[in-house]
């Protein structure tokens, strides 16, 4: 089995961000959403996001998600499979060497600002990403996040593509209520910034589902923020992943801060191709390894109900 783990580098820019209303439950889906709240008429000038909370300060202080330890999962294979999305390249890139499909994840928690890493999902309304489920709730005894930003393309402060503000989180019941790490995915849609959608700005990853723990040319990306890694750049991993119980494993050293990172497979480029997974949890002792169940049936159940 091959693993690299390598960094990228490259200058770019910054620009846009949110905040929680009550959520509902769904009668026919283990899942629930919550709403964002309205944004302001008008933004003020040299806000960087279009509620005014996030600051560069606070985007670079801001506390990196903990990738929770854990053993791996043992439940029983998907029965089926599919692929519910095809990925599509943006209309232009700002910058080859850091990815526009993936970036960081900002957002507060019990008052504190937080960091976690996601990428973009093609659908029908353009403006979909996928992340871990800890990345948008805390889980058993929690609550939703709030003021949450995914900023494409991050490095050293910066965004090529400015801040998108979220509409809608959607997290699976079993996460919410028991922690369930074998459901510790979910989908964010993001609001329009500036007139456009997120997916003609900066390309969308397809999604795929069902697929086995065994998947070769795998690569992993995230914003590891804990040391040695300090959140600015990001970071992949490539290799060939492997079953651990139920869960597809990749050795790996990234770590807080890479929570909700895709698992990419069949690339149609080096950074673009079908998010099979999201980064969710890793190893503690023994060669350091990230862990994440593969897009299950219900992933797909919850891709379909992101409707806005």
């Amino acid at each position: 089995m091959r693993k690299t783990v390598r960094l990228l580098a490259a200058g770019i820019l910054l620009v846009s961000g949110a905040a929680v209303a009550p959520a509902a439950a769904d009668v026919t889906a283990p899942t629930t959403a919550v709403q964002a709240p309205a944004l302001p008429a008008k933004t003020r000038a040299g806000a960087l996001d279009a509620t005014g909370y996030w600051t560069v300060e606070k985007l670079r202080n801001a506390i990196p998600a903990d990738l929770p330890a854990g053993t791996p999962l043992k439940q029983g294979p998907s029965t089926s499979s599919g692929i519910a999305s095809k990925p599509v390249a943006p209309l232009k890139v700002a910058n080859d060497a850091v990815p526009s499909t993936a970036g960081k994840l900002f957002f507060v928690d019990n008052g504190l600002n937080y960091v976690c890493s996601a990428s973009t999902i093609n659908n029908d309304y353009k403006n979909l990403i996928i992340t871990a489920g800890h990345c948008v709730h805390s889980g058993a005894g929690g609550a939703w996040h709030s003021n949450i930003v995914f900023a494409p393309a991050y490095y050293n402060g910066q965004s090529g593509y400015g801040l998108w503000n979220w509409s809608q989180a959607r997290a699976f019941n079993s996460w919410i209520d028991s922690s369930d790490f074998a459901h510790d995915q979910a989908f964010v849609t993001l609001q329009q910034r500036d007139g456009a959608n997120l997916i003609d700005a900066v390309g969308g990853n397809g999604l795929a589902w069902g697929n086995s723990q065994s998947q070769p040319g795998t690569r992993i990306w995230g914003w590891p923020a804990e040391p040695p890694y300090n959140g600015e750049v990001p970071y992949y991993c490539d290799g060939d992943t492997y079953p651990s119980g139920s869960d597809s494993a990749l050795p790996c050293t990234m770590n807080g801060g890479a929570s909700g990172g895709p698992w990419l497979k069949d690339r149609i480029d080096a950074n673009l191709g079908y998010v099979f997974a999201v980064t969710s949890r890793r190893t503690t002792s023994g060669t350091p390894t990230l862990l994440s169940t593969p897009n299950t049936p219900d992933v797909k159940t919850m891709f379909d109900q992101m409707t806005t």
